[in-house]
Formats: C-alpha cells, sequence, structure tokens
C-alpha cells in the first residue's frame, strides 16, 4: 500500500465517528473515513457495502483532485 491506515485500538475515533455507542462495545458499524495528506476529511462514508466497497472506493478516487488526476 502507498497510505498509512491508521489503528484504532482504544476506539476513540470509532466512538467519534459513531463506529460504537460504547467503549465497550464488541459490535462495530462498517464506515470509512478518508483524510488528504494535509490531515482533512475528505470523506466518510458511513453506508459501506463490502461487496462493493473496493470498486466504490475506486470510482470515488477517480473524482477526487488529487495530483495524480491532474
Amino acid at each position: 500500500m502507498n497510505f498509512p491506515l491508521l489503528l484504532d485500538t482504544n476506539k476513540n475515533l470509532a466512538l467519534l465517528f459513531g463506529a460504537v455507542e460504547k467503549p465497550d462495545a464488541q459490535r462495530f458499524k462498517r464506515l470509512t473515513v478518508i483524510i488528504d495528506k494535509a490531515g482533512e476529511i475528505i470523506k466518510i462514508d458511513k453506508e459501506v457495502n463490502p461487496s462493493t466497497h473496493g470498486a466504490d472506493l475506486v470510482n470515488f478516487f477517480k473524482t477526487v483532485d488529487t495530483p495524480k488526476n491532474n
């Protein structure tokens, strides 16, 4: 991969973005948060469909204004 992944071992971000309701929760809602190189959130997808998510991400990144797409 040419991008970092963030591990949220203390569930702080899961709580912040609504993936869990309580710190002791064992079940999570699927969601994707995309953060650009400047640290800005450019997309929060709370309706992740596991069977199409890979293609959904590819299509999203084709539309994002990035140096690669210019």
